[in-house]
């Protein structure tokens, strides 16, 4: 029988709280295994760095969710940077811990499997660019606000959501724009407020 008392919260509440100012860095590509951390609030912009100052887009991660956890399962060095895109805070414990608990833990495991799950999805974030500019949008809006718990995005900047997406900011202002006529959202960047999830999963269906 599993031991269902376990959670994140019974590894990382007893660890660090750490608060990241908006684009501190906040993991290394290329630094040895460290600690691993949770988001508490905030968001996270993943990248591959390049020598020619280009970054490849991979993901944004949020609330609940864990980064650092690769290069403490692997043992290999980080593989991607991560960047605090707004004051973000989280709950910080080193590796050796994490992966002790994660070992004595079958429920533990299985909510790190969840969790390599949900950043396999988010992955499909950087896929977004093949669709039009309302669908991709749409798609990210929903995917964004279920990893926020909340119909408020909050924090993410029009120049990274446009980064994202692969458009400008002029691109993509319009594109929010058509969404507010439609009263999909309300946007007050950095906040960006879904009033009717039903248009956006419908635009989200089409090429649009």
């Amino acid at each position: 029988m599993l031991d269902t008392r376990p959670s994140w919260e019974s590894i990382f509440d007893r660890g660090k709280t750490i608060s990241y100012r908006a684009d501190q860095p906040m993991l290394l590509k290329g630094s040895q295994k460290g600690n691993v951390l949770r988001i508490v609030e905030g968001w996270a912009l993943v990248t591959d760095p390049h020598p020619d100052g280009k970054p490849t887009f991979l993901e944004l991660r949020g609330r609940g969710q864990l980064l650092g956890e690769t290069s403490a399962l692997s043992g290999e060095p980080r593989n991607a940077d991560a960047t605090a895109i707004c004051r973000t805070v989280v709950q910080a414990v080193g590796y050796e811990r994490f992966l002790a608990e994660i070992e004595n833990s079958n429920v533990l495991i299985g909510l790190l499997l969840h969790a390599q799950q949900s950043h396999r999805m988010a992955n499909v974030r950087s896929g977004l660019r093949s669709f039009g500019i309302m669908s991709g949008l749409s798609r990210l809006l929903l995917d964004l606000a279920e990893t926020a718990g909340t119909p408020h995005v909050a924090g993410i900047p029009q120049k990274v959501m446009a980064q994202v997406l692969g458009v400008t900011p002029r691109t993509l202002y319009g594109a929010v724009a058509e969404l507010e006529r439609r009263s999909a959202v309300s946007a007050r960047w950095p906040v960006v407020h879904i009033t009717d999830a039903a248009v956006l999963k419908e635009l989200a269906r089409s090429d649009a």
